[in-house]
């Protein structure tokens, strides 16, 4: 047979453990409601600001991105628009962007356009400006050295040309470089510096001997050399 289980005198005269717990609970949560409630409100405000800043970011990223298809847009399927028609619907577009990357971008693509209208001053301002925000061996720093090396060429400044060309080469990052060895010997050759023309081209044999376009290297180096 089962036996009763049978409680002490001492059992009856202890309080229970579980209900001590819960007063002394309740009774903490009594004397400090407001800094409890206080808290609670903080965490909601934090939590709040957190969610609306992280909305707003993403909500100017997309508008910024749907900016930048705008101008790709515009200078791939430009209709009859002029050049310099072009140039300035880019230019009111890239008013509306935000500081950051795809500004920066953005200036990219303008200073392409001016470059290819023979607007070069203007190209160099575009380049320069992304040219200030972007960190050496990233893809808009070799872009914007880039732009100016061609653009000052197009001037006939071979000496500032060559100076961007060799900035490239000095921060290459992932940046392909054979065109920017190419259009370095092109500059002293321009410049009537057959001397580094020639090492130049000859470390381009050196350094891309697999290279699909090495052949322009070989032409200029055969010419050069007589």
């Amino acid at each position: 047979m089962a036996q009763d289980t049978k409680l002490k005198r001492k059992d009856l005269k202890e309080p229970d453990q579980f209900l001590v717990a819960s007063n002394e609970f309740l009774d903490f949560l009594t004397r400090n409601k407001s800094v409890l409630i206080s808290l609670l409100i903080g965490i909601l405000v934090v939590a709040g600001g957190f969610l609306f800043v992280t909305q707003q970011k993403s909500s100017a990223t997309l508008k910024m991105e749907s900016l930048y298809f705008e101008m790709t847009q515009l200078v791939e399927e430009g209709g009859d628009l002029t050049g310099d028609q072009r140039i300035s619907k880019l230019k009111s577009l890239l008013e509306q962007f935000e500081e950051g990357d795809q500004k920066s971008r953005a200036q990219l693509l303008l200073g392409d356009v001016q470059y290819q209208n023979k607007h070069y001053d203007d190209a160099l301002s575009s380049f320069k400006m992304t040219l200030d925000n972007a960190r050496p061996g990233t893809l808009n720093y070799y872009m914007a050295h880039s732009g100016m090396a061609h653009s000052y060429e197009a001037k006939k400044d071979f000496t500032n040309a060559i100076a961007h060309y060799k900035n490239i080469i000095d921060h290459p990052g992932e940046s392909p470089l054979f065109y920017t060895y190419l259009g370095l010997a092109r500059c002293y050759e321009s410049a009537q510096d057959s001397k580094n023309a020639l090492l130049i081209l000859r470390e381009i044999q050196t350094k891309f001997p697999e290279h699909a376009d090495l052949e322009k290297a070989n032409l200029s180096l055969k010419r050069l050399e007589g």
